[in-house]
């Protein structure tokens, strides 16, 4: 797979990533549902070493939650798109939200967290592996 790359809604933050990723996921947390304004968030797991951002990002910290350490939500303060996360429970991964990756052609989530939170009319059968929290690590 070549480089990743994306950006936020308006291009003031761009990024990339030189690894390849390390999972993608569906995440069905109450956190990112609130933060996307949907029913779950897509992401993309990468070496956080790899990873860089041009532009300037806002931060909001979610304290606390399944491992009981912080989440850094990284958004575009221009227009608000929520780009990266970086949680203290993975120091060494950042977490790409899918959506603001330029090619996507070849995302297919390899499991699904915080299957617990997931809405009611989202209920069926996966053939990839769900949990009921996060992550174990």
């Amino acid at each position: 797979m070549p480089d990743l790359s994306g950006s936020c809604l308006c291009g003031a933050v761009t990024y990339t990533s030189s690894a390849e990723p390390l999972f993608t996921a569906v995440c069905h947390c109450a956190d990112c549902q609130r933060q996307t304004g949907t029913a779950f968030s897509v992401v993309v797991g990468v070496p956080r070493d790899g990873f860089e951002v041009k532009g300037e990002l806002s931060v909001h910290t979610t304290l606390g939650g399944d491992s009981d350490l912080d989440t850094h939500r990284n958004f575009c303060g221009a227009c608000g798109s929520p780009v990266v996360s970086y949680s203290d429970a993975m120091p060494d991964v950042a977490i790409i939200k899918a959506g603001t990756l330029d090619d996507t052609s070849w995302l297919a989530p390899q499991l699904e967290v915080w299957h617990s939170r997931a809405q009611p009319w989202l209920a069926g059968e996966h053939e990839r592996p769900v949990f009921e929290r996060s992550i174990p690590t």
